[in-house]
């Protein structure tokens, strides 16, 4: 019977498992092998000399010229090599690369769970890339607030900074410049001002206003290592209503619920049932509207690492328990069409023996 041998055939700017698996990244692709006793890479000429420098010492570095010549001699030589005829791979593997390995003999039999499960539990040097990234959005973050307090405001309620209208764009790119100055990839910054802030995922455009929300979720990607952070803030440059007021405290009190919730044993589901009870309770209901849902209605949280989303989820679809070792987010939020939303998030990091400890640093207000 053939062993089995783990295949990956991507670019480690594009695929977190290649990454992972290799210690390293390119922006071509490349190829990954692990038959559970030898582990290596297969290098074009032109990323050859970049893997010999950068693979760690268990990964074998091989170039592309000591198998064939386009992709299928090359991995028929990878299986002569291992003495295989069995790949495993991601279940987003190419579709046309698999079927050729087909017609050639070969078995592909694709992963339908997680490639690597053990992404789900990061090591200490993972921790503290996530903390780097972490720091570089606070920093970007801590730029919109000064741009916010140095605005003034024109006879229409928008704010007005060095001379101009201030918008969405403009302090989001604020906040971006701020991020790569400290080697970040910022990718779709959140600066959702009023009404649009009632839409989890709307980056946000035109103009911002004083006295109204603004929701500003930022996630830098390290370009160094690939591991991301993640935070959200939602401030009011002026006076916020006592309606957003309440909103602000039911959401800022069901995130440190939540965070105090986060143990070993703990049922993920449970932590986000409580954090939404505490704002349905706090008079914040959750429900479907004529055009869309408003008050708290996606997940609390999700794992953070070399892909923004990951394992684990913060929701009622997951009741698998934290084991120790998981990095996520806590970030609930409340969401009304009529005036806009709220969501503060902190990042979480779960150690192995058990304490609870907050990535995040950013300082929580409503008002600047």
């Amino acid at each position: 019977m053939h062993k089995i041998v783990r295949l990956i055939v991507a670019s480690g700017e594009q695929c977190a498992d290649l990454r992972y698996a290799a210690g390293f990244s390119t922006p071509d692709e490349f190829i990954y092998f692990d038959d559970g006793t030898r582990r290596g890479v297969v290098m074009s000429a032109l990323e050859y000399g970049r893997a010999i420098h950068s693979a760690p010492r268990d990964v074998e570095v091989h170039a592309e010229t000591e198998f064939g010549r386009n992709r299928l001699e090359i991995l028929s030589g990878i299986a002569s090599m291992l003495r295989s005829g069995v790949f495993l791979v991601p279940a987003d593997f190419p579709l046309a690369l698999a079927d050729r390995l087909r017609e050639n003999g070969f078995k592909v039999v694709p992963e339908t769970g997680a490639f690597f499960p053990s992404r789900e539990w990061k090591r200490p040097e993972e921790v503290e890339e996530i903390v780097r990234s972490q720091r570089a959005g606070e920093a970007g973050c801590r730029r919109a607030f000064a741009v916010l307090r140095e605005t003034d405001v024109d006879r229409s309620g928008r704010l007005v900074w060095n001379g101009e209208i201030l918008t969405s764009e403009i302090l989001r790119g604020e906040i971006d410049v701020e991020m790569v100055r400290l080697g970040m990839l910022p990718t779709g910054t959140i600066c959702a001002g009023g009404e649009q802030g009632a839409q989890p995922h709307n980056i946000g455009s035109g103009p911002l206003f004083a006295d109204r929300p603004i929701v500003m979720d930022i996630f830098p990607r390290s370009a160094r290592s690939g591991y991301w952070g993640d935070l959200t803030r939602t401030v009011v440059r002026g006076r916020a209503s006592d309606l957003v007021k309440r909103a602000y405290d039911a959401v800022l009190a069901a995130r440190e619920l939540g965070k105090s919730l986060i143990a070993i044993g703990a049922d993920p589901a449970e932590i986000h049932r409580a954090a939404a009870e505490s704002m349905e309770k706090a008079g914040f209901h959750t429900g479907e509207g004529e055009k869309a849902a408003f008050g708290f209605f996606h997940g609390l949280g999700h794992g953070v690492g070399l892909d923004i989303h990951e394992a684990p989820r913060l929701s009622l679809r997951n009741n698998v328990p934290f084991r120790g070792g998981e990095v996520v987010t806590v970030e609930p939020g409340l969401y009304y069409p009529e005036w806009g939303g709220i969501r503060l998030e902190d990042l979480v990091w779960l150690a192995p023996s058990g304490e609870a400890r907050c990535l995040t640093e950013l300082e929580d207000f409503l008002e600047l």
